[in-house]
């Protein structure tokens, strides 16, 4: 009976146009990305109370927004002194996080140009112009 209920969904995900666009890995939204920010704080095999799940989800939003470095206004605001090693370690971290990013951003440049490329020969070879 479930495969039943199921069917459909089944059907849905499994299609092939949705299959192919997750192969370039890039189908991970805004949402998806900060929840798993937050998961990240937090352990998922622990049950959290309510202001610890509202102190990792106000954490992941200074690093998703700000990154790491963020986190030295916060702790200007609640007058937590940072010496000169913390503030090294979170811009180097911040710093790695953008290169990641860049490298990320430029490998998704170069498979859509390909993609590009090869859809162009296609095109030329069908039409006898190669």
């Amino acid at each position: 009976i479930l495969l039943v209920i199921f069917n459909d969904m089944i059907e849905a995900l499994t299609n092939k146009d949705l299959l192919r666009r997750c192969l370039p890995g890039v189908t991970q939204n805004s949402n998806e990305c900060l929840n798993s920010i937050i998961w990240s704080i937090l352990s998922k095999t622990k049950n959290h109370g309510y202001r610890s799940i509202r102190g990792a989800a106000a954490l992941a939003c200074i690093y998703f927004n700000q990154g790491r470095s963020g986190l030295l206004e916060f702790f200007k605001d609640i007058d937590i002194d940072v010496n000169d090693e913390l503030i090294n370690t979170i811009l180097g971290k911040d710093q790695e996080r953008l290169r990641k990013s860049i490298v990320a951003t430029q490998k998704q440049n170069d498979i859509r140009e390909r993609k590009k490329t090869d859809s162009f020969r296609i095109n030329c070879s069908r039409s006898g112009h190669e």
